[in-house]
């Protein structure tokens, strides 16, 4: 059983310096585009493909030497080590590879690497490179399967399927015809006659341009094509698995799985890159931006400490692994499976107890009427640049900024979250934000733990700020204005009602009801039930969403609430600009 641990990378393209240590089964490369993710992907296949694709583009200092060394185990020891080394001399790119190493060094290398299948699909979804193309990879690989797989007739209908559909597709276009020799019959024949040797060749050779009889390159596929090859190519490999004894190493590496895929698509990869990946002698290594490829979570299988999460700095890429010690992540990580998965793809976060905060906050930072007082407040150069620009409420759109309102689903799992954003995202771009209730005496327990092993302070309430915990005077309904609130019913029900002569004969008891909204405890507790009978907003999440946004077009939020909401983004933006530098 064979196994890629580590790689460590150094001077590579946009990578400083980064050792990754990889899951058993898969693992999965994430965060925001433009943090060079494809670079790692790049230098793993640096040692498989048999191609040195080294330039001047790929050192990240020209000074200095690339060094790339991967670390595999077999049956969880470690039994080789492959590095390559690049340098520039007198403006030519030298390269070590075999000669690093000794003559019997060389031999189990040599052996090793002729016992690795390795398929590797660029985010572009090419299918050539250089001649070789990464879907006869696949179809290699399952005729290699189907010798050994005595039920095989379901995989050859398939692949006569999919070489059918490609025919009826390409034959539509001008000057393109199949060659003759490669015909679907003979093609088959082939198959099943396991001539090996000529069916990969002549599946590259299927489509030729009449005039000038040469192989039309598959890239010419519309988008659908490609993916629908994409998809069938993976689930025909899996089914030929089933009666396979897997000792050959197979790696795949894929650039960005949901690129130009429906997500009904995604799904089904998903599915069928877990299945893969769990079979013996296999890895499975991707990049992400989407949720569903994230956040499918599997015990023992795949887990939150199979992500890697991947960074551009000022300094270059990193790359940082979450480890769930003592199984410290799980309730987290059954939250991250249903929602919430935001938190992989953002700059920063801020914590909430419920969904009304989740809703409702983002709403008030987009909807607020702010004014050039509020940002002048902030004096670092961006936000100097939305007031020369006339966009200052774009500064306070979370949308734009790439921040995430995380709702925690209870008060008690804020300071788990606060402890699990801290190790993923830099520590000063996680705030919490908790309600002063009855019971508030035992959350702060809580929080000063969470501080405590965050930033190994002991702290007391007044400090709580200094380490972005917003403690709210009482409940967040209770920033409010009560009185517009009960304004608005009044008004507005009456005159919707006004018509309607059942309902006019409880205007009075209605009146008398919006008059006597309690408003020393949770207001929502008060007016839920009129907002539900006579405005039809159905449940809170569709309530918080109505309600926030009439409440920032009119004013009535308390103001207070706007100071803590607009610090919290100054800290953010302060941090990003600390960062950059």
């Amino acid at each position: 059983m064979y196994k890629l641990e580590e790689i460590i990378i150094s001077n590579y393209k946009s990578i400083k310096y980064a050792n990754i240590k990889f899951s058993k089964n898969k693992t999965v490369f994430v965060w925001k585009n433009n943090a060079w993710k494809s670079n790692i992907l790049k230098a793993i296949k640096l040692f498989f493909s048999k191609e040195l694709e080294i330039n001047l583009n790929s050192f990240y200092d020209k000074t200095k030497e690339i060094s790339i060394e991967a670390i595999i185990l077999k049956d969880d020891k470690t039994y080789i080590n492959l590095k390559i080394v690049a340098y520039i001399e007198n403006n030519d790119i030298k390269i070590k590879y075999e000669n690093n190493y000794e003559l019997e060094e060389k031999k189990k290398i040599e052996e090793f690497l002729n016992k690795v299948d390795f398929v590797y699909i660029p985010s572009s979804r090419n299918f050539w490179t250089k001649n070789n193309s990464w879907y006869s990879k696949i179809i290699d690989l399952i005729l290699k399967n189907k010798i050994e797989n005595v039920e095989s007739q379901e995989i050859l209908t398939n692949l006569e399927n999919i070489v059918n559909s490609v025919k009826q597709i390409i034959s539509k276009d001008d000057n393109i015809q199949f060659n003759s020799f490669s015909n679907i019959p003979n093609f088959l024949q082939k198959l099943k006659s396991n001539d090996e040797n000529e069916i990969i060749q002549d599946l590259n050779s299927v489509i030729k341009e009449e005039e000038k009889n040469e192989v039309i390159n598959f890239d010419d596929l519309s988008i659908w094509t490609k993916n629908s090859l994409f998809i069938a190519l993976l689930d025909l490999y899996y089914k030929s698995l089933s009666k396979t004894k897997n000792d050959r190493f197979k790696i795949f590496v894929i650039d960005h799985v949901e690129n130009f895929l429906h997500p009904h698509s995604i799904r089904l990869i998903d599915k069928l890159l877990q299945d893969i990946s769990e079979t013996e002698n296999t890895q499975i290594i991707y990049s992400t931006h989407a949720n569903e490829l994230v956040s499918n979570f599997k015990k023992d299988k795949y887990e939150i400490d199979s992500i890697r999460f991947v960074y551009k700095l000022k300094d270059g890429t990193q790359v940082k692994k979450i480890e769930n010690k003592y199984w410290t992540y799980d309730k987290i990580m059954i939250n991250l499976i249903f929602k919430n998965t935001d938190i992989f793809f953002s700059d920063a976060v801020i914590l909430v107890e419920w969904e009304t905060e989740k809703i409702s906050i983002p709403n008030i930072y987009e909807y607020w009427p702010w004014t050039e007082e509020d940002i002048s407040q902030c004096k670092i150069n961006t936000c100097k640049r939305n007031i020369w620009q006339n966009k200052i409420n774009d500064f306070f759109n979370l949308y734009l900024k790439n921040i995430a309102v995380i709702d925690v689903w209870w008060k008690w799992a804020l300071s788990d979250w606060y402890e699990f954003c801290s190790e993923l995202l830099w520590k000063k771009n996680v705030f919490a934000i908790i309600d002063r209730d009855a019971n508030f005496f035992e959350d702060k327990r809580y929080i000063e733990r969470s501080i405590k092993k965050v930033h190994w302070k002991f702290v007391k309430e007044s400090q709580y700020m200094d380490y972005n915990w917003i403690v709210l005077d009482w409940e967040f309904e209770n920033y409010y204005k009560p009185e517009k609130i009960k304004e608005y019913l009044s008004t507005v029900l009456t005159q919707r009602y006004k018509d309607d002569y059942i309902t006019k004969k409880e205007i009075k008891h209605l009146i008398y009801k919006i008059e006597h909204l309690k408003i020393n405890k949770k207001i929502s507790v008060s007016y839920e039930k009129l907002f539900k009978t006579y405005l039809r907003w159905y449940w809170k999440p569709t309530i918080a969403f109505n309600l926030c946004i009439w409440l920032c077009q009119n004013n009535w939020y308390k103001r207070w609430l706007m100071e803590i909401l607009k610090n919290i983004l100054f800290k953010i933006e302060e941090n990003n600009n600390l960062k950059q530098k």
